[in-house]
């Protein structure tokens, strides 16, 4: 029998992303903090489009209702396969994840100058081009 474990142990010891496909059929892209038997702990999982119009991909929230600023929990029964993503693909990824860590920082010290309680809108971002099914 061989015994990957030896090759395979450090495999997510870097900070590079990662591609996850899942039994969803979804295709996400997350950093990927610490793994154990049962579980992969990530930051900003963003899910991998595509749109059929332009022919291109393109980064979204994976879960619009999660707080990006807290690491999430992966199981490891949800996932079909795990690779290292394209260069474009990481390289968006960098960039989304930049702006969205910006994004989250300015809302924090928003939130410490304010005194009184505010709703605040909540922006999704779309694609106009890309249809909806309902």
């Amino acid at each position: 029998m061989i015994d990957y474990e030896d090759d395979y142990k450090n495999a997510f010891e870097d900070d590079r992303p990662r591609v996850f496909k899942l039994v969803t059929g979804e295709e996400i892209i997350a950093t990927v903090i610490k793994t154990d038997d049962y579980y992969f702990i990530i930051e900003v999982p963003l899910e991998i489009r595509y749109n059929s119009i332009k022919q291109s991909l393109y980064l979204t929230k994976w879960m619009f209702g999660a707080d990006y600023s807290k690491v999430m929990t992966l199981s490891g029964t949800s996932i079909v396969s795990v690779s290292t993503p394209e260069d474009v693909v990481s390289e968006n990824y960098a960039e989304y994840r930049r702006r969205l860590v910006e994004g989250i920082l300015d809302e924090d010290e928003e939130d410490d100058d304010e005194t009184e309680e505010e709703y605040e809108q909540i922006n999704i971002e779309t694609d106009d081009d890309t249809p909806t099914y309902h």
